[in-house]
């Protein structure tokens, strides 16, 4: 394997040389196995050759994280800046990885087992409840479960028995980060806690009247500044996107669906290679929230980029997601950490950057070229009007045209 991976017979000989060499051999075979490109393994290779030497093994044993964290420390203070540039963090941060992966590949890396949270069994039950009987996307179980752990997490030192929490404890939580938090950071808190404790109450895991004494900050709604960008800079955003690179790809046609279709991140992550009938030029998502399907004819730019990117630069996997990391191990991915750094190189204004920022331009143009706000819920898989104000800005003429439109078989 290591004469696949180096081509110098000088530095093949340095790692023939080196200990348990039959186990890095077969852990960089592993990587060549799940789509690892050369260049990666060639990296890893160098890095393990590296861990052997500082972790001075001479036979595989058990190894803890603390001790790869000082080989780590020795690595970068016995670099030779003059030759090469000292290690970064993300370097360092691989070099970690890198032997924590090969000795996890052979059961020898040792890792201290997590103390279950105090109270997880409720919040368990609690998100169970929520995704079952309510439907609950699964981004909003996600935040549900990380500000509610948040809180136990506070109360563990303070209250052992769930029973003897107190409006006192919520509201002594909330002005100890009353200062650390926005105002709309609050209001989030508040309302998973709002959330939980009603389930609580109706478990009768807690005194009645905790999920009253949870007073969220007053947030307003609808802001005129809180819309999306204009279309213009939506086109600009997709117009920018290279033709070229993998990632490019990938990204354009993530924002494509977001902008064109008004798609949630989540339903465009979930979305299947099965969802996409290129026969019939449809394209199926199924709705994050309450899990409706809905089918939409594919539109000719959208249908474009897609196979573009299914073409040159999708990795032939076993995962059946449309949209996967470029590297392996190859899983779903999220659009959040792609879209908002281009957003951010064009200078385009707008207070968020992530995928729902398109999701509502998307709503505020269909709504400022007439269609009707039950057009615009229903193709965005809302099931009632009050929701589409989350996502549309509009002012006085684009709200009577929209009136207009929408009367005009009724009256």
């Amino acid at each position: 394997m290591i004469e696949s991976v180096f081509l110098v017979e000088s530095i093949c000989k340095k790692h023939r040389a080196a200990p348990l060499l039959e186990e890095r051999e077969k852990y960089l075979t592993h990587l060549s196995e799940i789509g690892t490109n050369r260049v990666r393994v060639r990296i890893v290779a160098a890095m393990l050759l590296r861990v052997v030497q500082l972790l001075e093994m001479d036979s595989l044993r058990p190894v803890g994280l603390d001790e790869i964290s000082q080989s780590c420390k020795r690595w970068v203070d016995d670099s030779v800046p003059c030759l090469y540039h000292r290690p970064s963090t993300a370097s360092q941060y691989a070099f970690r990885l890198a032997a924590a992966n090969w000795l996890r590949f052979h059961g020898a890396l040792i890792t201290p087992p997590k103390p279950a949270p105090l109270f997880g069994d409720l919040l368990s039950e609690f998100l169970n409840a929520m995704r079952s009987e309510r439907g609950l996307a699964v981004e909003t179980l996600r935040c549900y479960r990380l500000q509610i752990l948040l809180f136990l997490s506070w109360m563990q030192s303070r209250c052992l028995d769930f029973s003897s929490v107190t409006p006192s404890h919520i509201e002594e939580y909330f002005e100890a980060k009353r200062d650390r938090w926005s105002r709309g950071s609050l209001a989030a808190h508040c309302r998973s806690l709002r959330a939980f404790f009603g389930y609580a109450e109706q478990q009768r895991w807690c005194s009645l009247g905790i999920r009253k004494s949870v007073r969220s900050p007053r947030v307003t709604r609808i802001a005129e500044d809180l819309d999306g960008p204009p279309w213009d800079d939506v086109r600009l955003i997709i117009d920018s996107i290279g033709n070229v690179k993998p990632a490019d790809l990938r990204a354009k046609a993530m924002i494509l669906l977001f902008s064109i279709y008004g798609f949630r991140s989540a339903e465009v992550r979930g979305m299947m290679l099965e969802d996409i009938d290129w026969r019939a030029g449809s394209i199926t998502v199924r709705r994050a929230k309450r899990g409706k399907t809905q089918q939409f004819p594919l539109q000719c730019e959208v249908g474009e980029a897609v196979a573009l990117y299914l073409e040159k630069a999708r990795p032939r996997c076993h995962c059946r997601n449309v949209f996967v990391t470029l590297n392996p191990p190859y899983r779903p991915v999220s659009a959040i950490s792609m879209i908002s750094p281009r957003i951010k190189r064009l200078n385009i204004v707008t207070k968020q950057f992530g995928p729902h920022m398109l999701r509502r331009a998307c709503a505020t143009q269909l709504l400022r070229t007439g269609t009707s706000l039950k057009d615009i819920a229903d193709f965005l898989g809302h099931s009632n009007l009050r929701s589409v104000s989350r996502y549309a800005k509009f002012d006085t003429a684009s709200l009577t045209d929209v009136a207009n439109f929408g009367l005009r078989g009724v009256l």
